[in-house]
């Protein structure tokens, strides 16, 4: 069974994530609050900069809080529409922590569960440089299913990816949500939020939620 040719499925997810540690990617601005992605990224620099205890004076609005916005714009422009997700949502609790992507991918169930369990939990793994480690992943909206963990050497240099699979039968929808960090110690802070976010996740009709 390939699935590379995978297709997307006609339905949807929701996601009840917390908003003081997450804050989304959008992969488009209509029909969203906001303008461009320069108008997103200064709503949520600014946000952060206050959950880091800074005031947003006029100075720390020009010298700290607008690069940290067009960082979050560059940031973006290399996940959204590459990245294998259709949400995508960023950590970052405040401004003084490095912004870290995870995508939610929704794929119409292909293969047996067993096939998509393989081919979704090592997903990435051609560059690891540990053997996964693969657990059960009890949520209550999807059920049990898998996460695997690993190590590897890619790109600028090691990193840890983790990458969650369930496969929920009455919406024939296969949910793949993985995050990749090449900064060991924000992956570890990081996976205990997304262990929680993905216990958040319930599919849902449609494709315009």
């Amino acid at each position: 069974m390939s699935f590379d040719q995978r297709k997307s499925t006609p339905n949807w997810a929701e996601i009840d994530y917390d908003r003081s540690t997450w804050f989304p990617i959008p992969l488009g601005f209509k029909g969203t609050k906001w303008l461009d992605a320069a108008e997103w990224a200064f709503d949520y620099a600014g946000d952060r900069f206050l959950k880091g205890g800074r005031e947003l004076t006029k100075k720390v609005v020009k010298k700290e809080v607008l690069p940290f916005a067009r960082s979050l714009v560059v940031a973006r422009e290399k996940v959204a529409g590459h990245m294998a997700g259709h949400k995508l949502y960023c950590h970052c609790p405040d401004y003084t922590k490095l912004p870290v992507p995870v995508a939610v991918g929704l794929w119409k169930c292909q293969g047996t569960w067993e096939e998509a369990i393989g081919y979704y939990a090592s997903w990435g793994t051609e560059s690891a440089t540990t053997q996964p480690a693969t657990e059960r992943f009890e949520t209550e909206a999807l059920g049990t299913g898998v996460r695997a963990q690993w190590s590897g050497v890619h790109g600028p240099g090691p990193y840890d990816q983790v990458n969650y699979v369930f496969r929920d039968t009455a919406f024939d929808t296969d949910v793949h949500v993985f995050l990749t960090s090449w900064d060991h110690q924000r992956f570890t802070e990081i996976v205990p939020d997304l262990d929680r976010l993905v216990r958040g996740i319930r599919c849902v009709p449609g494709s315009d939620g």
